[in-house]
């Protein structure tokens, strides 16, 4: 294909709280971009949050209208890369650098005055995200930078391959503390999906054995999925009582992240490390003396990158750690072939209670 040729995509954009409409976008693909055909998304709660109309009125006013989902994978049909040929499976990385809009010249979007040297790309003021602004996964061809589409091995399923996103995030949040987990206990607050992702590479990646590895949670039914690691019921704990917990990852976000927060630094030991990765649309209180007298480090983490998406192709050619995580995978996907289907399996997500992720499978 020569460059600067245009591709057709029809998309589900999201036009308003509730409302999708089917339209059809144009792309221009430029050299070292691939085109990839989306085949199996999984709805994440930011996209709900989207659906619902529980964003600021003033986000959505900047956001919409645009195709959702940031958490997918899909074949490539058309390539401008040598290191990414068509027909190859992959895995969406959501987070375009800005070094990779500017026509892949290496330039950022933003004036050199406002950036910083050295800053990771899913914190960098000129990347864009996938359905946060950016028209995302929710169309029938996704042009992206070669970089942002990471081959799948043959040897990991597809429903494995679409939980990389989600898991990445964990990774990425692992990595800020990954020198310290030896020196003594560490802890997850959250069991809901993210809560479950981070705990199980806790366990199969970083070797942190069940005796050292807390997870709290409030849902008893939920915290039985969690067999590698020492559950409890944030009900009935007394966080002052633990000893020799030296990190937290906190994933629980919304609501309860005044609470989980405020658990973990009673828990904690002194000097310890705190990594914090729920989102809440609130501003939460938090304990901040005790953060002093302890001499504690919070530690914000949010995305992740193409190394993590890398680095997870090989940590999931692991069957243990694939036959644990295969767990948040529902028995059947939904299929979306047009707008109602659509509609009624974002109408069933926001309701569900469940602990499963629920994952649509696109017939374009």
């Amino acid at each position: 294909m020569n460059k600067h040729e245009v591709v057709t995509s029809k998309a589900y954009r999201l036009i308003a709280p509730g409302k999708f409409v089917e339209t059809t976008l144009q792309h221009e693909v430029k050299q070292e971009q691939v085109v990839v055909k989306p085949t199996l998304a999984s709805i994440c709660h930011a996209d709900l949050r989207y659906y619902t109309g529980k964003r600021k009125r003033n986000v959505l006013k900047e956001k919409l209208p645009m195709a959702l989902f940031h958490e997918g994978i899909g074949h490539v049909v058309i390539s401008n890369a040598d290191s990414v040929p068509p027909g190859q499976r992959v895995v969406i990385v959501p987070n375009i650098p800005g070094r990779l809009l500017n026509n892949n010249s290496g330039k950022s979007r933003l004036p050199q005055s406002t950036l910083r040297n050295n800053v990771a790309d899913n914190y960098a003021a000129d990347s864009v995200f996938l359905g946060s602004g950016y028209d995302g996964i929710g169309q029938s061809h996704l042009v992206l930078p070669a970089e942002n589409a990471v081959p799948v091995p043959d040897s990991i399923p597809d429903g494995i391959a679409v939980l990389t996103e989600l898991s990445s995030v964990s990774l990425h949040a692992i990595h800020h503390v990954s020198a310290f987990l030896k020196e003594g206990k560490v802890a997850v607050f959250g069991d809901g999906p993210v809560g479950f992702l981070t705990a199980a590479m806790l366990y199969h990646v970083f070797r942190i054995p069940k005796s050292q590895l807390l997870v709290f949670g409030a849902v008893r039914e939920k915290l039985a999925q969690f067999d590698f690691a020492t559950t409890h019921l944030v009900q009935d704990y007394h966080f002052h009582r633990q000893q020799n917990v030296a990190t937290v990852i906190e994933c629980t976000g919304g609501v309860f992240s005044e609470s989980a927060i405020n658990q973990a630094i009673d828990l904690i030991a002194p000097q310890g490390k705190i990594v914090l990765l729920g989102v809440s649309e609130e501003r939460v209180p938090i304990n901040t003396r005790d953060v002093l007298a302890k001499g504690l480090t919070l530690i914000g983490s949010s995305r992740s990158t193409v190394s993590d998406f890398k680095a997870l192709m090989q940590d999931f050619q692991n069957q243990a750690y694939q036959q644990t995580i295969e767990k948040l995978l529902p028995d059947q996907y939904d299929y979306i072939r047009n707008v109602n289907d659509l509609h009624n399996t974002m109408d069933r997500a926001s309701k569900n209670k469940g602990w499963k992720k629920i994952i649509m499978n696109f017939d374009w």
